[in-house]
């Protein structure tokens, strides 16, 4: 349990994927530890040859205007089972990383879907606020 008293999500523990626990499949991943140097279209020419790419969102994204030592990416699939493929590439070495992707889960809500995990950036300050529970919505 983390600091809200819910699962912590995004932690490579499985959750969102298919257990057997009533848990329904995941269509996002995070990928951490990337170069501060990634762009947005970079990731999205990765990982489209995993499946077709519903959203993507790169943190903090291109054009922020300070320097960051790494980024962390956000890529939401059309198919779910092409998150257990992207779990493939983890310890892949990218521009000068090695990437770190793991399942997060989603929660549905009518127009858009939130995922939760566990690393805080703050869109004000462009800085991320460290490995503490947030919420991605993805959509309008």
């Amino acid at each position: 349990l983390n600091s809200i008293g819910t699962y912590t999500f995004c932690s490579g523990s499985g959750i969102g994927m298919n257990t057997g626990f009533g848990l329904t499949p995941t269509s996002v991943i995070q990928v951490t530890n990337l170069s501060s140097a990634v762009t947005s279209e970079q990731m999205r020419t990765l990982f489209s040859f995993l499946g077709e790419i519903e959203e993507l969102r790169l943190y903090p994204p291109d054009n922020a205007p300070l320097a960051f030592s790494s980024k962390v990416c956000y890529v939401k699939f059309r198919d779910p089972s092409s998150v257990g493929v992207a779990q493939h590439l983890t310890n892949t070495v990218f521009i000068d990383r090695a990437l770190i992707v793991v399942p997060c889960a989603e929660v549905m809500q009518p127009t858009r879907t939130v995922v939760m995990c566990n690393t805080t950036f703050d869109h004000r300050e462009n800085t991320v606020l460290g490995k503490r529970p947030c919420l991605i919505s993805f959509g309008s």
